[in-house]
Parts: C-alpha cells; sequence; structure tokens
C-alpha cells in the first residue's frame, strides 16, 4: 500500500534575489509556522528593497510542471498565490486549481512592486478577476490594489468596507483589505491625521476591523507576501480565518519591529 504523502505549504509567486519579497520570503514565513515549504516560481525578478529593474516570466507550461511536480510527492495543506504577470499563467493556476485537490489559495494580488513598477499585465489582471478570485478562499489587497480592483477611491474605513464587499462580490469567500497606505495622498504622502493602521476582514458579509497604532518606520519590503503567507500557514495549521488574520498581523508586526532594531 502507498504511503501517505508528506504535508506541506505552497507558495506560487515571483522570485525577489534580495529575499525581501516573494517567494523567498514565503518560504521562511511557512518554515516559522512549522511548515514544510514548496515554491513554484512565476517570474525571476531583478530588484532589491529599493529599485525594480526588470523580469523574466516563466510560461504557462513551467508553472505547471513545477505544480505537477510538487502534487506528485507532497499533500498541499494551504496555498498561496503572489506575482502572477500574465494571463496565461493566471489561467494555468486557476485551472490547476480548479483541477486537483489543491486547497482554496489565499489571493495575494500583486499589481505594483513597493518601488512602482507594474507586476501584471492588465489581461492578468483582467483574468485574476474572472478566473482566480471566485476560487479564493480569501484575497489581500493593499489599498491601492482595492483601489486597482473595484475603480473606487478610498480614503476611509468606510471605503474600505465597501471594497470589501466589492471584491468579495466577485466570488471570493473572504477579502482583507490592508490600510497601511490609507491616507496618503496620490503622490504618496501620508496624511499626519492618520496614526491608527486599520484593516478590514470581510468574511462572507461578517466584518472585522483590525486596529492597531502604526509602527515608527513600520515601511517593509515584503511585508504583503509575509502576512498572506502567514494567513495561510494559519489556516494550514487549523485556525479558522479571523484567528489566522489576528496571528498573522501580529506577526509581521514583530518582522517588522524586528527590522527596525537591526537597522
Amino acid at each position: 500500500m502507498e504511503s501517505a504523502k508528506p504535508s506541506a505549504a505552497l507558495t506560487i509567486a515571483g522570485f525577489d534575489p534580495s529575499g525581501g519579497a516573494g517567494v523567498l520570503a514565503d518560504v521562511r514565513t511557512f518554515a516559522k509556522f512549522g511548515l514544510h515549504a514548496c515554491a513554484v516560481v512565476t517570474s525571476v525578478t531583478f530588484q532589491n528593497s529599493k529599485v525594480f529593474v526588470g523580469a523574466v516570466h516563466q510560461t504557462a507550461d513551467a508553472v505547471r510542471a513545477q505544480i505537477e511536480s510538487v502534487l506528485g510527492e507532497f499533500t498541499i495543506i494551504c496555498a498561496k498565490t503572489g506575482m502572477l504577470p500574465n494571463r496565461e499563467i493566471v489561467m494555468e493556476v486557476a485551472r490547476l486549481f480548479r483541477e486537483t485537490n489543491l486547497p482554496a489559495p489565499v489571493v495575494d494580488p500583486v499589481i505594483v512592486s513597493s518601488t512602482g513598477h507594474v507586476l501584471m499585465e492588465p489581461e492578468a489582471l483582467a483574468a485574476l478577476q474572472s478566473e482566480l478570485l471566485p476560487l479564493a478562499c480569501l484575497v489581500t489587497p493593499n489599498i491601492l490594489e482595492a483601489e486597482t480592483l473595484t475603480g473606487m477611491t478610498i480614503r476611509t474605513e468606510s471605503d474600505m468596507r465597501q471594497a470589501a464587499a466589492m471584491i468579495r462580490e466577485r466570488g471570493a469567500r473572504a477579502v482583507l483589505v490592508k490600510g497601511g497606505h490609507l491616507g496618503e495622498t496620490a503622490e504618496g504622502r501620508r496624511q499626519e491625521a492618520e496614526k491608527e493602521a486599520i484593516d478590514v476582514l470581510d468574511d462572507e458579509g461578517a466584518v472585522t476591523v483590525f486596529r492597531a497604532a502604526r509602527v515608527e518606520g513600520g515601511e517593509l519590503h515584503g511585508s504583503g507576501c509575509i502576512l498572506s503567507a502567514a494567513i495561510a500557514a494559519g489556516l494550514g495549521n487549523g485556525m479558522m480565518l479571523e484567528e489566522s488574520v489576528r496571528t498573522a498581523k501580529s506577526f509581521v508586526l514583530e518582522v517588522i519591529r524586528n527590522s527596525n532594531r537591526s537597522e
């Protein structure tokens, strides 16, 4: 009789050679939560925490071959997606989630890098909304990504709630709108009045608002990748969604604090 496959967490995302974001950040995060990590690379990027130079994307066939190789050895207990740069890759990833026993993913809609470089083609964004969001257990856009997905301007907590509901209506079970950029002007300058970090979770219509004081110097390259990976890991460890989000937020906060101490 064939022995049971070992369990693992899966990330499908881009490769950041600096290690701050993408699959390397995801793998570190999965390990911190006690999970074996498997990583499927969608794009090799040329970047560090300050500069994005460019990228070379994998083919859809290459992405499929990586995922099928992982499924040949492991039982995937949680999954997340990050950078999905073009329509072909989005469609292939969505097809694999539909056709295999992969669990519903945490989808981090990586549209623009922290340095301002566009990481997703317009056709890929459209495919993400029509094909992948309906398969997701959670979508984790930041403010700028939520504005792109909804077409609305988000400046208040009420706007965040409305945006989360709009994205959830596209088919995802739940949406976490991350408020780290709430209160920024179009030029990226934060309004002085905004001293509180607010994240809004809409879980099948039940809304939870997470509030915390902003951390001084709290910008961290890859924090969105780490958060979505930590949420996926919590789900893989049997947590309910709200508990997983709360635990993941605490984990990212500690990573940011440790990063500030080391500077």
